[in-house]
């Protein structure tokens, strides 16, 4: 009986353990189910963020691309002043783009206006050839003729020209950049201006040329060939445009009576005759409506005429003699000596003359 009983509970307990060993590994495949689920269900969480990640990004096709990169790197364009500015041009390998903007006053528009540079900073200097800077310089821009904010000037190989338009389209600023790369403006000489302007008797049909008499050593006056850079390119194909400088070039300025204290002198040559500009205002609006048009208000001059090859010859020894003795002391003294020298001689030899012929008037 106790051995009956004793079997009966024996196999209640094993099948009591197999039922409660079921229920775990139930438990347990359940449990495994929903961590594989979870784990299936999982990625697709990304993907929402993901789609709204795009959602918000969708807007971001209008915006240019590169800018977001240049806002993020406030260094993308070096900030320099005048003394590595001029590092950079003594390089004549490379072209320069300065941005001067005003250090001194808050002023919106120069934000505004460095991030439109900004944005074509890479295009521009992909070239290799070309750099770009930054400046708030006072003493730039008064070498440049630079009184307004924000502005920009582009050296090719040293020859600066002065944007004219404004900055509100990056894509704008990049054409105008790629256009003006060639130089517009001739420099003239005492030996060239004639020959190439051909302005006392050209040729019927010839086109007009404008000419800009300056001083390189006088700040204001230099000041003005950004800004004439800029007038020749607007006249490029209508116009020549050409510059030359007084301080040594005395032929020409002694012909067309340039003044140094009037500098900078801006002539018309038209067909022989020859038109002032006497505006006060010298921007290149002004400048080339004149050009085109606005002369004929005037009464036109006769062109003075060039000088004859004799008239060439002296100037020329007359100018190599005065260097030789500018840069000799010794020589300077011996000159003056020697031409008092003959001066003397020359007169006793006439008194002598003079008295022999009384004589002989006398016996």
């Amino acid at each position: 009986m106790k051995t009956s009983s004793f079997l009966t509970l024996a196999t209640v307990s094993i099948i009591f353990l197999i039922l409660l060993s079921n229920d775990v590994d139930a438990k347990k495949k359940d449990k495994n189910l929903k961590v594989t689920v979870a784990d299936d269900v999982a990625p697709p969480a990304p993907a929402k963020k993901t789609k709204k990640s795009a959602t918000k990004e969708a807007p971001a096709p209008p915006a240019k691309s590169v800018s977001s990169k240049h806002k993020d790197d406030d260094n993308s364009i070096d900030d320099v002043d005048e003394d590595r500015i001029d590092e950079i041009l003594r390089d004549a390998s490379k072209n320069l783009v300065i941005f001067l903007y005003d250090g001194k006053v808050p002023c919106p528009t120069c934000t505004e206006a460095l991030s439109e540079v900004e944005e074509i900073d890479d295009d521009i200097e992909a070239t290799g050839y070309v750099q770009v800077v930054k400046t708030n310089d006072r003493s730039v821009a008064r070498e440049l003729g630079i009184n307004v904010f924000p502005s920009l000037v582009y050296y090719r190989r040293k020859n600066p020209i002065l944007y004219d338009g404004d900055f509100k389209d990056s894509e704008t600023l990049l054409r105008w950049l790629r256009a003006h790369e060639e130089v517009a403006t001739w420099d003239l000489t005492d030996d060239t201006f004639e020959s190439r302007t051909d302005s006392h008797s050209p040729d019927e049909g010839s086109i007009d040329w404008f000419v800009m008499f300056y001083d390189a050593d006088e700040g204001n006056s230099n000041a003005f060939v950004p800004l004439w850079e800029t007038v020749a390119h607007k006249l490029r194909g209508l116009v020549n445009v050409g510059k030359i400088e007084i301080s040594v070039n005395d032929d020409v300025t002694e012909r067309f009576h340039i003044e140094e204290r009037d500098c900078p002198v801006f002539l018309l040559f038209h067909r022989g005759k020859m038109y002032r500009y006497k505006e006060s205002a010298k921007d290149v609006r002004s400048l080339t409506n004149f050009a085109l048009h606005k002369y004929k208000e005037q009464r036109g001059h006769r062109v003075p005429e060039p000088p004859t090859a004799i008239e060439q010859v002296y100037e020329f020894a007359k100018e190599k003699v005065m260097d030789v003795m500018d840069d000799n002391q010794t020589l300077s003294v011996l000159g003056v000596g020697g031409l008092i020298v003959i001066v003397a001689v020359t007169l006793i030899i006439k008194a002598y003359r003079i008295r022999a012929e009384n004589k002989n008037k006398v016996a």
